[in-house]
């Protein structure tokens, strides 16, 4: 039997202990990499998912918040000049003398001299240039804020729209599935009709026609659903993972849009990012006209200092060391600079007039787009209606030409035909689907909608 502390028990308890900190180890070298693992996996994702994925990884959005963060220091940078500046200094100094007559003149004979100072100085006056340089670097954060929040307007919608071109693009195949099994099932009896000469051979090639076509046309589909998914990691910023499954449908937005254009053009002049960098641009202009116009106010300072001087003479018992402090104000005045400050006031206010240009063009788009959202969004509802009774009605009318058929009192062709009508009634009710989820998605984005609570949560 082994005693407590014996040779056996703490070679375990050793064992224990480097096993355990291996692991540690090992945890912590694939922390990292864990995300990237994860989603390496199969995954399903929806809308909501692909938005936030896209929201957390795009560059351009990376990019726009290390924008932000650096406007910020440039507001750090800009406070601190309110503050005194501090200077220290130190001087030695070897004087040697190589000839001299007259007079002796203590300053020019062999001697070391070493000085210390420290300095204080603070601005007291600079004609409201530092408040104004404070203001503007404040106003160029909140404008890099809106360039961030529109990026992410443009990045959400640009998802959207992609996705709802995949989700259409996964509805077709499901059309071209039914539709090439609707042509192989009219093959079938097309051969079995023309093997009992119930039928000419001709009818068989036209229906084989047809089927390969629906193939091909699948084929097609089934690409596009693959472009349409490799543009959605693009921009989620995530590698292409074919076993990924996208959820959803053509019905993210529901049925019925009660805004008016004025209510819409009211929202989008409210919450457009652009207007509000642009408002935020103009009032950085204002700011440069006001340091422009400071430039020409004297500056006042007051400079104190503390004073330690030593001289160390190599010939005379007079060594001499002084040690004082002194304050006092200073007050300089540029009363001419060439005109250099009424040219920078003159360019800011031309940049000024630049702006307001700018503002109302994007409004008279802004106008021009919302209008043809609203039309665009009126003519998809109506044609979802339309659509859907001409699925219900293609649908019968193929079941009835193809018992019509099966009895001898119809040919091959009008079942052909009616199937071509189920497909393209099919196809026109996906595409009006399509159309009004691309519709809301770009009224949205016209809108501003859910861009304020982006913008106040920074």
């Amino acid at each position: 039997m082994v005693k407590k502390g014996g040779f056996p028990l703490r070679l375990s308890k050793n064992l224990f202990y480097i096993i355990t900190v291996f692991t540690i180890i090992f945890l912590a070298s694939i922390s990292d990499r864990i995300g990237d693992f994860a989603f390496a996996e199969d995954k399903v994702l929806s809308l909501d998912d692909c938005l936030k994925i896209g929201l957390a990884n795009n560059p351009k959005l990376k990019s726009a918040k290390f924008m932000v963060d650096s406007a910020q220091e440039d507001i750090n940078a800009a406070k601190a000049d309110f503050l005194p500046s501090v200077n220290a200094g130190a001087n030695y100094n070897n004087i040697s003398s190589i000839d001299s007559s007259g007079t002796i003149d203590f300053d020019y004979i062999d001697q070391q001299n070493t000085n210390y100072n420290i300095g204080v100085s603070q601005i007291l006056y600079a004609g409201k240039r530092l408040v104004n340089s404070r203001d503007r670097a404040v106003e160029r954060r909140k404008m890099f804020l809106e360039e961030k929040a529109y990026t992410q307007a443009e990045l959400t919608y640009q998802i959207k729209v992609v996705y709802f071109q995949l989700m259409k693009a996964k509805q077709d195949v499901q059309v071209g599935i039914d539709t090439v099994k609707r042509l192989e099932a009219d093959v079938a009896t097309a051969r079995a009709f023309y093997e009992k000469e119930m039928a000419p051979y001709a009818q068989v090639l036209q229906a084989e026609v047809d089927l390969a076509d629906a193939r091909q046309e699948l084929s097609r589909i089934n690409n596009t659903v693959d472009r349409k998914k490799s543009e959605l990691f693009v921009l989620m910023n995530q590698p292409f993972n074919s076993d990924t499954t996208f959820l959803g449908g053509l019905d993210y937005y529901s049925k019925g849009f009660n805004m008016t254009s004025k209510e819409c053009l009211d929202q989008a002049v409210a919450n457009r990012p652009d207007l509000k960098s642009l408002s935020h641009q103009m009032a950085m202009t204002e700011k440069d006209v006001q340091i422009a116009e400071g430039k020409y106010h004297p500056m006042v300072k007051l400079n104190a200092g503390y004073y330690d001087q030593d001289k160390d003479y190599d010939t005379q018992n007079s060594d001499q060391r002084n040690t004082y402090w002194s304050a006092g104000l200073n007050l300089s005045w540029t009363l001419f600079d060439g005109g250099r400050g009424w040219y920078e006031k003159r360019r800011s206010k031309i940049e000024m007039d630049r702006i307001r240009e700018q503002v109302k063009d994007i409004k008279s788009r802004l106008e021009a787009g919302i209008v043809t959202a609203l039309m665009s969004l009126s003519e998809a509802e109506g044609r979802i209606n339309a659509t859907a009774e001409s699925v219900t009605a293609s649908k019968e009318y193929y079941d009835m030409e193809t018992k019509r058929f099966q009895a001898g009192i119809a040919t091959i062709a009008s079942v052909l035909d009616a199937q071509v009508r189920v497909t393209r009634a099919d196809g026109s009710y996906n595409q009006a689907l399509l159309d009004y989820q691309l519709a809301r998605a770009e009224l949205d984005f016209w809108t501003a909608a859910g861009v304020e609570q982006a913008v106040k949560a920074e």
